[in-house]
């Protein structure tokens, strides 16, 4: 059976806003299905661009984006869910912080690989909590053996479901019936376990933080630049352009002054 998010906004906050939000989001697409291209603008447009121009937010609030009803409910169902359990294990703020690393750590790396020779102007997007809450799942996975109310919300059913449905999903996303950011699943998962490992392994707790910081500055290193990318190569280049172009009415200003 699976277990019942429970709605209570003095413990989890933070959970249920995040889910209304989202549920917002999908409720305005749904009923005004062009506000979804509107929304999706940032990511089919550049969103790694507008990220490496300072926009560092943009993971993060696309994460709220879904592509459908029952993508968003899936996810809505276990970020209240797991969220039950460790918005008061972390306190509020702290989660919302590892939320938000989640999103990152998962999607940025995940946009990229799904975007290797995709030109600037028609990048795939990449939208949804999955790899949040995959990252929950992860946390939990490990912290259910020291914590019996971990082990209320990710039993060995959920534990067998959601790694059932991540290979289902690469399977689906091989066969092209549905894409699916398995990348994002994926990253988002093992980020939540070394995470789960670094708070709560009874032996050698130091070198499981020490490793998590690191994979965590690896993944987020994206964010910032990508050498070698395709993409980030393009978005060097027309930032140099678009520098010249800015750059040459002021040099033909100061011809005519010297003239």
């Amino acid at each position: 059976m699976l277990p019942v998010p429970a709605i209570d906004f003095r413990r989890t906050p933070v959970t249920l806003l995040l889910a209304a939000v989202a549920a917002a989001l999908e409720l305005v697409c749904t009923f005004e299905p062009e506000r979804r291209e509107v929304y999706y603008m940032t990511w089919k447009l550049g969103l790694l661009s507008t990220i490496w121009s300072g926009e560092l937010w943009r993971p993060f609030t696309t994460a709220l984006l879904h592509g459908s009803v029952i993508h968003a409910a899936f996810n809505i169902y276990w970020l209240m869910t797991f969220g039950r359990a460790l918005e008061p294990f972390f306190g509020s703020f702290r989660y919302l912080l590892v939320i938000v690393l989640l999103a990152f750590v998962s999607m940025v790396p995940s946009f990229l690989v799904s975007n290797w020779d995709a030109p600037l102007d028609g990048q795939q997007a990449i939208v949804g909590l999955s790899g949040v809450v995959y990252g929950l799942f992860g946390i939990l996975w490990v912290g259910r053996r020291y914590r019996r109310d971990f082990d209320a919300v990710c039993g060995q059913d959920v534990v067998q479901m959601l790694v059932a449905w991540f290979f289902i999903c690469i399977v689906l996303t091989y066969l092209k019936i549905m894409l699916v950011a398995n990348v994002a699943h994926g990253l988002g998962c093992a980020v939540g376990v070394l995470y789960g490992l670094a708070m709560l392994a009874p032996a050698r707790r130091w070198a499981w933080r020490a490793l998590a910081v690191l994979v965590t500055l690896v993944l987020l290193f994206p964010s910032i630049a990508a050498p070698g990318h395709p993409l980030y190569a393009k978005y060097v280049k027309n930032e140099r352009i678009r520098t010249l172009i800015q750059q040459m009415p002021a040099e033909a200003d100061q011809l005519r002054e010297d003239g």
